[in-house]
């Protein structure tokens, strides 16, 4: 399995809530500019999961807009920034889809990131939004992934 972690583009610094923070202009021209160099690699999504916050559903319409259009998006509430990177390792362990895109927040895409790779969370990359990590892993698990690539705008 290929798990793809996106973190949404660069939002507004303020708004009625977190979860309605749109992206700015500069955040849509991050995520863009990932979507290119994610198209030229020629990868199928199977899946796409994405927080319900309005910046991660920005980001992964404007992400698959370039990479695959019409590919459903499934919102996920386990994406959310107060979830942790175990919660979603549950979830992905009974997938058996070969390619999954995960558009969430920090700190969970960090976590997430060092988990898969690292098996715990010492020494963690912080991913910048817009900035997307690329993961094998055979059997999901704490320290059963490896860096594929990594993207930044």
């Amino acid at each position: 399995m290929y798990i793809h972690i996106l973190r949404h583009g660069e939002a507004e610094a303020r708004s009625f809530g977190d979860s309605t923070r749109k992206l700015t202009s500069r955040g849509q021209q991050e995520v863009e500019n990932v979507g290119h160099q994610f198209a030229d690699r020629k990868i199928t999504l199977d899946r796409v999961f994405v927080s319900p916050f309005t910046r991660a559903r920005q980001t992964a319409a404007h992400f698959l807009e370039i990479v695959q259009p019409g590919i459903k998006q499934e919102i996920s509430e386990f994406l959310t920034p107060e979830h942790r990177a175990h919660e979603v390792l549950t979830v992905l362990q009974g997938m058996e889809d070969s390619h999954v895109l995960l558009v969430s927040h920090n700190p969970l895409v960090s976590e997430l990131f060092a988990l898969l790779t690292e098996g715990d969370l010492c020494e963690r990359h912080i991913l910048g939004t817009s900035e997307l990590v690329s993961i094998e892993s055979t059997i999901v698990g704490p320290g059963t992934g490896t860096l594929q690539f990594m993207l930044k705008p």
